[in-house]
């Protein structure tokens, strides 16, 4: 009796949801026969366990506090033990640098196809040079981005088998508000609106948290947040920590949202029709969250804050109240539609399965 085939779903980075997600995107919406398997950098891996997949977790350097020189070579040994135990027919990793003893690992087994998941957005004049590890690859599929007409990075030109925005939750996973809110804990009535903006002190008004978090209790929201540790710190007590995976299907509990442009909140706001305040974090190291943020805002689509004060995030806070649906409306009906399924399709193709 001959397997079904098996597909090793591989992320990068190390305390973030983004690479996971997406590589989830794509697990839910492969054929039945075909076997999944989770390889995470991340730290959150555990979520995989809800979907019903088996899972490992492989730690990155910054999470064991190693120099990259002394843990490549870790990496590469674990990576070939793993791909020789496990026999894949197929590799998919999702990262914008793919690590040095990948190709060596893919060589020693010949019989695995590999695919490079490689989302757009890069900074300009960053990390060409990650081009041509395209190579190492037999195919590089380019998750789309409602934001490329902005793109101006190395790989918005490279050749890649490109389909539409992916994300895990399309609009009809969106849960009727009043299910939302019982399923994160948080009142029924009254407007709410929620932060996702990374750590930050919710007291302190000269942060973008506590900023955003002062506004929103000035124009009368209640005030959301999903770091608990913010919540804990919170004067008063009247801060509710969310906490769900996914999130998605619950942002129908919010009036409005405070987000960074991610590529998988950016693109799960818009996607889902929530009236959002995008908040570019100019310190990643590729993304261009600032272009993305720049061209929602451009389109009407969604509010973008260079800067967030108390009172421009108030102000932001008004214009969604007043005409977010309107906005996010507008971006619904932009939205080519998920390109979660036709990626599925394209890596079952590659595989040969």
């Amino acid at each position: 009796m001959t397997a079904s085939p098996l597909v090793m779903l591989m992320s990068s980075n190390g305390a973030g949801m983004g690479h996971l997600t997406r590589l989830l995107a794509y697990a839910v919406r492969l054929p039945p026969p075909v076997r999944r398997y989770v390889l995470a950098m991340s730290q959150a891996v555990p979520v995989v366990s809800q979907y019903g997949y088996r899972y490992e977790y492989l730690p990155s350097a910054g999470a064991v506090g190693m120099a990259n020189s002394s843990w490549q070579p870790l990496f590469q040994e674990r990576l070939e033990e793993i791909v020789g135990r496990v026999g894949p027919d197929l590799v998919v990793f999702d990262g914008t640098h793919p690590y040095a003893g990948m190709d060596v690992v893919r060589a020693a087994h010949p019989g695995t196809r590999w695919v490079w998941s490689r989302r757009g957005m890069w900074k300009p004049g960053r990390s060409a040079d990650q081009l041509a590890k395209a190579s190492w690859f037999d195919e590089v599929i380019e998750p789309g981005d409602l934001a490329a007409p902005y793109d101006e990075g190395a790989a918005a030109s490279a050749l890649a088998y490109r389909v539409g925005p992916v994300t895990l939750a399309d609009p009809g996973d969106l849960l009727p508000r009043e299910e939302a809110r019982a399923r994160l804990g948080l009142p029924a009535q009254g407007r709410i609106g929620l932060i996702s903006l990374g750590a930050g002190n919710i007291n302190d008004t000269s942060g973008d948290v506590g900023a955003a978090a002062a506004a929103l209790r000035h124009t009368g929201c209640g005030v959301a947040v999903t770091q608990v540790d913010i919540a804990r710190e919170a004067v008063g007590g009247d801060v509710h920590a969310v906490r769900a995976y996914p999130l998605a299907p619950c942002y129908s509990a919010f009036d409005v949202v405070f987000a960074a442009a991610g590529y998988n909140s950016f693109h799960e706001l818009l996607r889902l029709g929530i009236p959002t305040a995008f908040v570019p974090n100019r310190d990643t190291a590729l993304d261009d969250q600032d272009a993305r943020s720049r061209y929602a805002a451009d389109q009407g689509w969604a509010v973008r804050l260079d800067h967030v004060s108390v009172d421009a995030a108030s102000a932001a806070i008004w214009t969604l109240l007043e005409h977010g649906s309107d906005m996010a409306a507008a971006a619904v009906g932009a939205d080519p539609g998920n390109g979660a399924a036709e990626a599925a399709g394209r890596l079952v193709a590659v595989m040969g399965a």
